[in-house]
């Protein structure tokens, strides 16, 4: 990418690269890890603000945040934690001056922040923090689609045996092959396709 978009650009573009946002008052340090980023594969957004930072994670689907800690208003730890509850699988990246045990702890507790990366870092250590949080995201996502999928296929399964007793129960026949009941398979007629699928992948 030729650089860093604005949150108002990213609005408008229909890439499909994981999103990744840098927030940090400093502008030349903003402007510092726009270039160390920006031959990246990914869809970069740099904001000055956090407010900006919570606009887009409330819009848009990030993968990646990578804030400041010293900024006027909210600090990193704070601006993590309004993050975490406004996007859980958005993955938090911390830069900060404060190598302290203390700002560590907070991040964890309040932000379940991912990396703390001190500054000033080096650049093959940015990317390298910012590419680790995209695997993780992309590691988040599957594990909600997947664990999203049982729950629907559960429900879906208490609905109908609900609504056709017996119909979930199956058993086997003497050559080893699933059957159902023939009231349960007389009521299953009347069942859509997905319900059937359903019933196919128990």
């Amino acid at each position: 990418m030729a650089g860093a978009l604005t949150v108002g650009e990213t609005m408008r573009t229909s890439d499909e690269r994981p999103i990744v946002v840098c927030c940090d008052d400093d502008a030349d340090q903003l402007g510092a890890s726009a270039r160390i980023l920006r031959s990246e594969p990914i869809h970069l957004v740099t904001t000055q603000t956090p407010a900006d930072a919570l606009q887009l994670l409330g819009t848009t689907h990030v993968a990646v945040l990578v804030s400041d800690y010293e900024m006027p208003g909210m600090n990193g730890v704070e601006l993590c934690a309004a993050a975490r509850e406004r996007s859980p699988e958005t993955v938090r990246i911390l830069l900060t001056g404060r190598g302290t045990f203390d700002t560590a702890v907070s991040g964890i507790n309040e932000g379940e922040v991912f990396r703390f990366l001190s500054k000033p870092v080096t650049p093959d250590r940015l990317r390298r923090a910012v590419a680790a949080a995209v695997a993780r995201h992309r590691e988040i996502v599957a594990t909600v689609a997947s664990r999203d999928a049982l729950v629907r296929r559960e429900r879906m399964l208490a609905e109908l045996e609900q609504d056709f007793p017996g119909i979930t129960r199956r058993a086997l026949d003497a050559d080893g092959r699933y059957t159902i009941e023939p009231e349960a398979r007389t009521r299953a007629l009347g069942l859509g396709f997905d319900a059937l699928l359903t019933l196919e992948r128990r």
